[in-house]
């Protein structure tokens, strides 16, 4: 079960491309169910070179994050 009140970081890759933890900036902080919901909210411009750094659920790109709001447990 997924802890949607974890603390999560929203940030965004500089390049659209790499996953390494480089030229990325922190937009904001949040719970990992409201950043989720968030970027589904978005247009899939907007997401594309997003990524939410989730802790102990590490780095999740935005196939994962779509993945997670597909959940039946998602609160969105």
């Amino acid at each position: 079960m997924t802890d949607w009140n974890a603390s999560a970081k929203l940030i965004e890759r500089e390049d659209s491309g790499s996953e390494m933890s480089y030229d990325f900036h922190e937009r904001r902080t949040g719970a990992l169910g409201e950043l989720v919901r968030e970027v589904v909210a978005m247009s899939p411009g907007e997401r594309a070179r997003l990524v939410i750094d989730a802790g102990p659920h590490g780095t999740l790109n935005v196939l994962a994050i779509m993945a997670l709001a597909a959940q039946d447990d998602f609160p969105g």
